[in-house]
């Protein structure tokens, strides 16, 4: 048996899971903050996120972010340009020598006089990697929830989508910026029309907190007549998981 399965499953709330089946995924911005020895960066990145968590493994983290999921195939993750992320311990000397890389790289870009515009792109590209790396271990901090200190977000083995760095979007914003809701809210409005499309053969399983939410998600499936075929239906339905049937049984 592999190590890893070829599902990622990504989580989140019953009305979201629903917006997704209407239509697609759409990127919203996430607080980031990695910390490396004295050096700490704090910002936001657009982008959608996944678990490479097999079936037996959900309970773990099922709940973190949302009771409602979808898994789809890791092919279809590749072919999107899905990746994985790298954790980074606090007290490496990596993690502390890549931030302050990137701070004195920039300042030497601003210092530059390149008007072709090299030296930006290579900043950009590597500022890139900065989008897809997270702390090994550190405080889960969610909106309207006690903070959870020592997570280990490792246990997620995360992939993600995140749009290429341009002109159109704000590919980083300083935390500053969308520390409150209504801040996060504004900039999601801005990447509104940024999406990681699927088809529905992409699907795997769907996922939902109780059994009276089946019949539902059921009868959502079938309002939504030009994406699922009764066959797509049909098939679905028998790959609707429950979570106390993940956190009981599997």
């Amino acid at each position: 048996m592999a190590l890893y399965p070829n599902i990622l499953f990504h989580f989140t709330k019953k009305n979201s899971l629903y917006s997704i089946l209407d239509s697609t995924f759409r990127v919203s911005y996430a607080r980031e903050r990695i910390i490396g020895g004295v050096n700490k960066k704090e910002f936001a990145v657009p982008m959608v996120s996944f678990s490479d968590l097999r079936l037996s493994e959900l309970k773990q983290n099922i709940g973190t972010y949302g009771k409602f999921g979808i898994g789809l195939t890791k092919k279809w993750a590749i072919e999107s340009g899905l990746n994985p992320v790298m954790y980074a311990s606090q007290q490496s000397h990596f993690t502390a020598n890549f931030i302050e890389g990137i701070e004195k790289f920039f300042q030497l870009v601003n210092k530059s006089n390149d008007s072709s515009g090299n030296y930006e792109t290579a900043y950009n590209n590597t500022l890139n990697t900065l989008r897809y790396i997270k702390n090994y271990k550190g405080d889960l901090i969610r909106p309207g929830k006690k903070t959870k200190p020592n997570y280990v977000f490792a246990n997620e083995r995360e992939w993600r989508f995140v749009p290429p760095i341009s002109d159109e979007i704000d590919s980083f914003v300083p935390i500053e910026k969308v520390r409150t809701s209504q801040q996060k809210t504004r900039y999601n409005q801005k990447v509104r029309n940024v999406t990681l499309h699927f088809q529905p053969d992409d699907i795997q399983y769907l996922i939902v907190e109780k059994d009276s939410d089946i019949n539902d998600l059921i009868r959502h499936l079938r309002q939504v007549k030009n994406r699922f075929s009764p066959e797509t239906i049909d098939r679905l339905s028998s790959r609707i998981l429950t979570y106390d049937q993940i956190e009981n049984d599997v």
